[in-house]
């Protein structure tokens, strides 16, 4: 049996615990657009399902295979879509900067403190900064996290 595209649309939204309108400013566009397509009342494009499938993050195949949406505009739709936000991006890169001074151990290389110094000096500002943009509570507490374990593997408190 297939569902309807936006069925599956709310069915994923839902599961991640977003309002319509949550949906609708990671989109850039209106609730009252979210509810038409969640309702099955317009399809959307397939710029919007390549936008939805990076949010979700799957692939734009994947979000609309066994759906109602049309096969002439799934057949014009990208193979992959971005699914990582900015904050997503450096918190990846602050993860390896982190593990590289973990591999640092014993290497025979400058002081340790050297380099935690400069990561430090790297990662501290760009945490703060992402703490004063973001809003949402998911945000709030990997940016927390991040601070906490850059601080501990920093040797500051």
């Amino acid at each position: 049996m297939t569902d309807s595209i936006g069925k599956r649309i709310a069915r994923l939204r839902q599961e991640r615990g977003w309002t319509q309108q949550d949906l609708a400013a990671r989109l850039a566009i209106s609730r009252v657009a979210v509810s038409h397509i969640e309702m099955d009342l317009s399809v959307p494009g397939e710029r919007t399902i390549t936008l939805l499938a990076g949010i979700f993050k799957l692939s734009p195949h994947a979000l609309v295979e066994n759906t109602s949406y049309p096969p002439a505009k799934a057949e014009r739709l990208p193979g992959s879509a971005c699914s990582y936000t900015p904050l997503e991006l450096d918190l990846a890169l602050l993860n390896s900067d982190l593990e590289w001074l973990q591999r640092l151990n014993g290497t025979g290389s400058a002081p340790r403190s050297h380099f935690e110094a400069m990561v430090w000096e790297k990662w501290q500002p760009i945490l703060e900064r992402w703490t004063e943009e973001c809003g949402e509570a998911w945000e709030k507490e990997r940016i927390s996290q991040a601070y906490h374990t850059l601080a501990q593997t920093c040797q500051r408190r």
